[in-house]
């Protein structure tokens, strides 16, 4: 389950009230090394990957915090498994935590030293280097929100192989990614056809990282949040016009009268449910006894703060004075210049 499936059981909230924003993700940061390969003055980008060879090694890389929720336990009991079964695999495992110590203690009771390299703790801006070393990206968590490590993974053109918990399968499409329960059998199970798809050709990782790169851009991530921003000022306008009916804004967002709050409050819970109407009435009380005592139409609104002067703005007040005079009568113009020049006035004014 989703977490915007999560969300909408747990709370009984309408789908379309629900949106799920991801964490941007600066895909420069996290190139391939084939992007680092590519001359640019060629302005060429590289084939499509060879198939692996079956003797060929693979690298499978691990980057998380040793704690008991990150998946460790069953990082452990699945390495000596995966590794019996694909003798041309190595590990690469970096990170730390209290689960570090069973990790080297299974290391050193199936004698894997050769097979499975500990970084310890890692650097975020050398999180890349260690992941362009892989072919296969394992992420075993037992509890994920949305899983930023395996879209940088993705980003570095690594398969992905996660457990399906939180919003991980939320977070990249299916073809970038070999989902497995968070059960050790399953973990093993993906793993191998994660190793097998590659051993064949069958993924494209070539171009994961121009996909991501479209997903996870910041540009994509702010105007996805300025439209739910949008949604929910658009609905809190039509609730007032409307005088307190349930409205709906441009990108679905709805807002609900006092008495609809109520309900959806007092069913979340036993107790819970209780307590949150209560605050509920005291909260739009207090509202009503402050807009009696201090309504909103005698708050003073705060003007912008004006701009620090430079050096050149003194001398630029004389000259929005005489283009305000050769202006023709455009009233828009003039009164712009005009009030530009007042406040560049009025600043120098108030400087000692």
């Amino acid at each position: 389950m989703g977490f915007k499936e999560n969300c909408v059981l747990r709370a009984s909230l309408d789908p379309l009230m629900v949106s799920v924003i991801p964490n941007a993700v600066v895909a420069e940061n996290f190139r391939p090394l084939s992007h680092d390969s590519v001359d640019p003055r060629r302005n060429s980008t590289p084939g499509p990957p060879q198939p692996l060879g079956s003797h060929e090694t693979i690298t499978i890389v691990a980057i998380m915090r040793l704690f008991y929720n990150k998946g460790v336990d069953l990082l452990i009991a699945a390495i000596p498994r995966v590794l019996a079964s694909h003798p041309d695999v190595r590990f690469i495992v970096a990170g730390t935590g209290p689960k570090a110590i069973d990790l080297e203690q299974m290391i050193e009771r199936n004698v894997l030293q050769d097979k499975i390299l500990l970084l310890g703790a890692v650097r975020h801006e050398e999180v890349r280097d260690v992941m362009v070393k892989g072919h296969i990206f394992l992420n075993p968590s037992l509890t994920e929100a949305f899983g930023t490590v395996i879209v940088e993974a993705a980003s570095c053109g690594l398969y992905i192989v996660c457990t399906r918990v939180g919003g991980v399968p939320e977070v990249l499409p299916s073809h970038m990614t070999e989902f497995a329960a968070p059960e050790e059998d399953d973990i093993v199970a993906a793993t191998g056809r994660a190793i097998a798809k590659l051993r064949e050709g069958k993924v494209r990782t070539d171009l994961f990282h121009g996909q991501v790169k479209q997903m996870y851009s910041w540009t994509d991530v702010a105007e996805r949040t300025e439209r739910v921003y949008d949604g929910v000022v658009d609905a809190a306008a039509s609730e007032d016009l409307d005088g307190g009916d349930a409205a709906r804004g441009c990108t679905g967002v709805r807002s609900f009268a006092l008495i609809d709050r109520l309900k959806r409050y007092y069913g979340c819970g036993i107790w819970a449910g209780k307590l949150f109407c209560l605050c509920a009435v005291v909260d739009y009380l207090l509202y009503i006894i402050l807009e009696i005592y201090a309504p909103r139409s005698r708050i003073d609104i705060c003007r912008d703060w004006p701009k620090k002067l430079f050096k050149g703005d003194k001398a630029k007040t004389a000259e929005l004075a005489e283009e305000s005079d050769g202006l023709p009568r455009r009233r828009g113009v003039r009164r712009r210049v005009q009030e530009e020049t007042a406040g560049i006035q009025e600043l120098l004014a108030c400087e000692p």
